[in-house]
């Protein structure tokens, strides 16, 4: 166990998980619970709730679940250990030193973070010295002399200079590789490049992207990120979020690269934001929602960054955020726009943004020409696809007038096509999530218990057992006495290390508690333990008997089957009624 039972209780005492979590996302009451729009995926109807009787939370949509640390793990991306902390000192409690915690991981995300913060004063150090005047040429001929110290930027030399550095520091060349600093031959992965650190929002240095001076690099990337890290995950991070989350402004200006964020930034937009070299993610527009309601994006003027937008302004959708799109001319990106045109047309046009709505249906009529009939059908398909995805009437009959007049056809033909297309979505959107339930139930695409599709059976026999045992926790000791059930009647691996955890915690404490044993699982895992009380907590009979059913069901009845065979109806059927039981 990762710290004693006591200090736990007491962390989760002085930390209720309704306020820790109602700081990260807005709960609404629904009775003796409280629901929100999960912070985890993107979702418009609440499917997160949080239970303040038991002090713990889960998602029905994307299975995230468990106790006040292990949403602080999930929400600020950091181990087990490193949650507790930040909890700790949001309450004013000391960490116990020797908690007989294996710290291995902790470690490792500790000794990155120091070596990135090290790099990243070396890298300043080295660009502010004078040396290096191709650095500093490129810097003065960017405009970014003013945004050096702001933005911490930093210079890489040439000749393993990094490496020497780091490693007379007292760093050993395999924590430096894994910090993806250096390469297993121990040259610096940077070397060359004009960096720019990547700060978190508790002020961490978490990584690095580096602009190349060569106008053609050996390796032919004119970028490099960093890879993900114990300290660094590209798609849950964004550049710049330390200052813009503090903005007065109520929304951020989303941009394609960090020189354009800079740019924005020294000209006052400090809301200004930018992905990090990689394709925009879910986990980047939960964590945007986090802070703001509203996004404009702000992408290059030119056909990718057009393309780009589409992409995006779905994810943001999904996510609920409130979007917005400013259309750059003559291709600029909006770092070239501001040398050209300055900040108060910037002001200008920031302010005439569209809605994404309009934004996605103008880019459709500007390829087509109206005047042919032909076009003018192509046009309007493409239009009552756009159309017909959105949620609301409301919405969906403005945008079929409104598009109905610029296509010079009737309302209520065009009408017509939207609503039987968006029946067609509705109908096709509940056939996939009829067929991932049947998939889901058979145990496919199970990234956590991998071994339920081939043990189906015995898996739900484990999983009721385990739901009862969270409820009551007394009959693991009565079983196990009685030969009734041990770790070793288990089929699945992961059920079996759920039991194993369970078991002890319910010998040395004599309870059982999610806290007690989480630092034993990931953030994943521990959504699963949750799911497994839910579904039992929902049903009437808990008791010994049932318990004592499913282990027999378990010893006796479940057998293996072969991987890729597909369970029948029948078999179904009879999983389903067996775990209502």
């Amino acid at each position: 166990m990762a710290f004693p039972a006591e200090f736990l209780d007491e962390l989760k005492k002085r930390n209720g998980i309704v306020d820790v979590i109602n700081s990260y996302v807005h709960l609404q009451r629904a009775g003796s619970l409280y629901k929100a729009c999960c912070p985890f995926h993107n979702e418009k109807t609440p499917s997160f709730i949080v239970y303040e009787r038991t002090e713990s939370f889960y998602c029905f949509g994307c299975g995230a679940g468990g106790d006040v640390v292990s949403f602080v793990m999930k929400a600020d991306n950091v181990d087990y250990v490193s949650a507790v902390e930040i909890l700790a000192k949001r309450s004013g409690l000391t960490v116990p030193v020797d908690s007989g915690y294996n710290r291995e991981a902790a470690d490792k995300r500790k000794r990155t973070l120091e070596a990135n913060r090290e790099a990243a004063k070396f890298f300043h150090s080295q660009l502010t010295s004078g040396k290096y005047k191709e650095a500093a040429d490129y810097i003065d001929k960017r405009g970014l002399r003013g945004a050096v110290n702001h933005f911490g930027l930093g210079y890489c030399p040439p000749g393993k200079k990094l490496f020497t550095y780091l490693t007379e520091m007292g760093y050993k060349p395999k924590e430096l590789q894994d910090a993806f600093l250096c390469t297993r031959y121990n040259y610096d992965i940077f070397e060359n490049r004009i960096i720019f650190p990547v700060i978190d929002t508790s002020g961490n240095v978490i990584g690095f992207s580096a602009r190349s001076l060569e106008k053609k690099p050996a390796d032919g990337r004119k970028y490099i990120n960093t890879n993900d890290t114990a300290a660094f995950n590209k798609r849950r991070n964004l550049y710049a979020l330390n200052f813009a989350k503090n903005s007065k402004e109520d929304f951020f200006i989303l941009c394609e690269g960090q020189t354009d964020v800079i740019s924005l930034h020294m000209a006052g937009f400090t809301n200004a934001i930018a992905s990090l070299g990689t394709a925009f993610s879910e986990e980047q527009a939960a964590l945007m929602r986090r802070y703001k309601s509203k996004v404009v994006i702000c992408f290059d003027g030119d056909a990718p960054g057009r393309a780009k937008t589409e992409t995006v302004i779905k994810i943001l959708s999904a996510a609920d955020m409130e979007t917005k799109v400013i259309s750059l001319p003559e291709d600029l990106d909006p770092d070239e726009f501001l040398k050209k045109y300055g900040k108060e047309r910037f002001s200008l046009i920031l302010k005439n943004s569209i809605g994404q709505m309009d934004y996605r249906c103008g880019e459709i009529l500007s390829s087509f020409d109206l005047t042919q009939s032909d076009q003018k059908i192509t046009a309007s398909k493409k239009l009552s696809d756009v159309i017909a995805a959105l949620y609301s009437p409301v919405e969906r009959e403005v945008y079929t007038i409104k598009y109905a007049k610029q296509l010079d056809i009737t309302a209520e033909s065009f009408k017509s096509v939207v609503e039987q297309k968006h029946i067609q979505l509705l109908n096709k959107n509940k056939r996939e999530r009829d067929r991932q339930i049947l998939r889901n139930t058979e145990g496919y695409g199970d990234t956590v218990n991998r071994d339920k599709i081939r043990n189906t059976r015995a898996a739900y026999a484990e999983e009721a057992l385990l739901g009862i045992a969270q409820i009551n926790p007394d009959f693991l000791i009565k079983a196990k006495n009685e030969d009734r059930l041990c770790g070793d009647d288990f089929k699945t691996t992961f059920n079996r290390r759920v039991y194993d955890a369970m078991y002890e915690c319910a010998e040395r404490e004599g309870k059982f508690d999610i806290s007690l044993i989480s630092d034993r699982f990931t953030t994943e895992e521990t959504g699963r333990i949750m799911r497994m009380f839910i579904n039992r907590s929902e049903l009437h009979d808990n008791g010994y008997e049932v318990f004592c059913e499913n282990a027999k069901t378990l010893k006796n009845e479940a057998s293996p089957k072969p991987a890729g065979e597909s369970v029948t109806f029948d078999e179904l059927r009879d999983l389903i009624n067996n775990k209502k039981k």
